[in-house]
């Protein structure tokens, strides 16, 4: 039976960023599901996140995603921003037995605000497998392939948001569009995949990617935003009744929604906005997951840890002022250019809901946008104010000092 992935697919595809957080999960079905759904988290105030007795300022906050099983302690995967009094869970956990390859890596996050009002779910990147070959589907279907995924049919990014997202959270979608601003990046990623396959070889590989928003509506009131990622691998062959067969794989590398009370739009794309554009990589984290997922398809079961377990030591070796150096730099993407997702700048840049500061060091910042004042922390909290008597070293009195931020 033909090999539904070449190596040289693989090395591309696991240069992705996974936008914002890195996650995967999914279980099997005849439409792709959701399970391992994002764990427990917290909430934001009302519709113009006012904080303090004063209600005239927002105080951000980096939360940072820790993992606890890839390594021999625990290391730090990403970091984002956002609201200080949110409560924000999220984990990753390892699963190097687990059929399907994309699948063996699984995080999830869950986070909310104070009174409720706003609910962010960031799910697992996931797959799902077809074939338009009955007995190569049904050869999926009774698990013969190899490393067949969850078996459903295609769907690009809006189909993903209308036919599986949104009926899972039990909401309905009142508008789902292709992100046609993306879109570029989503084809230079499917090109990129493409052409690798072409250098190896793999003539019969062809890729598709799509990024879509959608705005759903909740029954118990609130609103949603979601956005979605896929990149579609159409492998071509000779089929087994005669003539050609095409099977799918289609990559979930985006599953974000953003609960929030109706009329709250704006405010809810700011807060997604600065979620995008806030988020880091570790790059040490995330060459240990690459390596391991290389070594996964190249048959090298048995080094992979090995190779995983090395990597702390790197850790180790980098200072934590090094390690933090990582979280001042203004790009977010680790995929050394693969285009195959959009990275979180280009989400953060689409939504427009930041705006641009800079520190005494040079080092920018983009934090949610419509606030005249900005004030940075040693320890990667932010303090925004349209007060022009507000002065958060007064207000707090903080042992470490606020440092007033440039526009």
């Amino acid at each position: 039976m033909a090999k539904l992935f070449s190596d040289a697919q693989f090395n591309v595809m696991f240069k992705l960023i996974l936008p914002v957080l890195l996650f995967n999960s999914l279980s099997a079905c005849n439409t792709p599901s959701i399970q391992n759904n994002p764990t427990g988290g917290t909430n934001s105030n009302t519709a113009n996140m006012p904080e303090g007795k004063n209600k005239d300022y927002i105080i951000l906050k980096r939360f940072r995603i820790t993992d606890s099983q890839g390594f021999s302690q625990p290391v730090e995967a990403s970091s984002f921003l956002l609201p200080a009094n949110w409560q924000v869970n999220g984990s990753v956990q390892w699963n190097a037995y687990n059929k399907c390859i994309p699948e063996m890596v699984q995080a999830s996050l869950q986070a909310k605000s104070p009174d409720g009002a706003y609910e962010l779910l960031v799910f697992p990147v996931t797959q799902f497998d077809w074939s338009d070959d009955p007995i190569q589907l049904d050869a999926m279907k009774r698990g013969f392939y190899l490393h067949a995924c969850n078996i459903a049919q295609p769907l690009d990014a809006q189909g993903y948001i209308k036919n599986v997202l949104t009926p899972y959270l039990k909401g309905s979608v009142k508008t789902a569009r292709i992100i046609t601003e993306l879109q570029q990046q989503m084809d230079a990623g499917a090109m990129q995949m493409t052409n690798a396959a072409r250098q190896a070889g793999n003539g019969a590989y062809n890729h598709r990617g799509s990024a879509a928003e959608g705005v759903l509506q909740f029954n118990d009131g609130r609103a949603g935003l979601a956005f979605c990622t896929v990149m579609q691998t159409i492998v071509t062959m000779p089929g087994t009744q005669g003539g050609m067969a095409n099977n799918w794989q289609c990559y979930v590398s985006m599953r974000i929604v953003l609960k929030y009370k109706t009329g709250d739009e704006a405010m809810a794309r700011k807060i997604m906005g600065t979620l995008f554009s806030s988020t880091r990589i570790n790059p040490t984290w995330w060459n240990g997951l690459q390596g391991f997922f290389m070594a996964v398809t190249k048959n090298a079961q048995d080094e992979n840890w090995k190779h995983i377990q090395e990597v702390h030591k790197v850790q180790e070796e980098m200072g934590n002022n090094i390690i933090r150096s990582w979280e001042a730099k203004n790009s977010t993407s680790t995929s050394g250019g693969s285009g195959a997702a959009p990275n979180s700048d280009a989400f953060g840049q689409y939504l427009r809901g930041v705006d641009n500061w800079t520190d005494a060091d040079g080092n920018k910042v983009e934090l949610t946008s419509g606030y005249t004042n900005a004030w940075s922390k040693g320890d990667g909290s932010y303090v925004l104010s349209n007060n022009p008597a507000f002065d958060p070293n007064v207000e707090f009195k903080d042992t470490q000092s606020w440092n007033r931020l440039k526009q």
